[in-house]
Parts: structure tokens; C-alpha cells; sequence
């Protein structure tokens, strides 16, 4: 693997921790458009991470779902197929009004994307 995709690899990854962590500052604070918005952050800066690694396009936003069902298909992990559309229902919180969201379903949706980031995190590795 390139010096350069393993640094981009790392810096992904790095990303998606502290996005993760902001996630839950937020939540804790009380902002949930951001906290929403840091969750999903934290999902795709893990699936960028993951492109990079097993060589697969990332360009726009759509191929965020397409990263992970390759992910779900090179590992046969079904529960990736859920965890995508928690991510994606948090990226969809920006576009909702205050009084619309929930914090207890946008805690328990932060967790299942560090529980998405910790499963993508096998793929990280260059592909053979």
C-alpha cells in the first residue's frame, strides 16, 4: 500500500473517533442537529477509511451506501445493512425541525455507529 493511502486510511479513521466523540458531546449538551450530524460524520469518514483500504470509489454521498453493502458483502455481516440506514437517518436529522427529534433514539443511533465504525474497522486494512 502507498504511504499516502495509509495516511489518508489513518486520517479517516482518526476522524471518525473524534466525530464520534463530538457526537456524544452534543447529545450530552443537548444539540441534537449536531450531535445527529457528527454521528453521521463519524459513518462515513469510517466508510471513506474503508474505500481507501479496499481500493473502492468515494465520491459523492451516495457512495456512502454502496461502500457498505461492498462492506457487507466482502464480510457477510447483515448487521452492516442496518447499521447504514441508522447512519443515514442521523444525516437526515439536519433537515428536521428541533421539536421533531428525539434524543434518546439519536443516542441510541450514536451508538450503533460506533458499533459500525468498531465493524468497519476490519476492512481498513489494504485488500490482498
Amino acid at each position: 500500500m502507498p504511504v499516502n493511502d495509509a495516511v489518508v486510511i489513518t486520517d479517516h479513521e482518526n476522524q471518525a473517533r473524534e466525530f464520534l466523540g463530538k457526537a456524544r458531546d452534543y447529545l450530552n449538551g443537548g444539540d441534537l442537529h449536531q450531535a445527529s450530524e457528527k454521528g453521521w460524520g463519524a459513518a462515513a469518514h469510517m466508510a471513506k477509511a474503508v474505500a481507501v483500504a479496499q481500493g473502492w470509489e468515494y465520491e459523492t454521498h451516495a457512495d456512502f451506501s454502496v461502500v457498505l453493502n461492498q462492506a457487507w458483502q466482502a464480510t457477510g455481516n447483515d448487521r452492516l445493512r442496518a447499521l447504514r440506514g441508522i447512519a443515514n437517518d442521523l444525516h437526515g436529522n439536519y433537515y428536521r425541525r428541533k421539536r421533531h427529534l428525539n434524543a434518546e433514539v439519536i443516542g441510541r443511533d450514536i451508538e450503533s455507529v460506533a458499533e459500525l465504525v468498531e465493524a468497519l474497522a476490519a476492512l481498513t486494512s489494504p485488500s490482498p
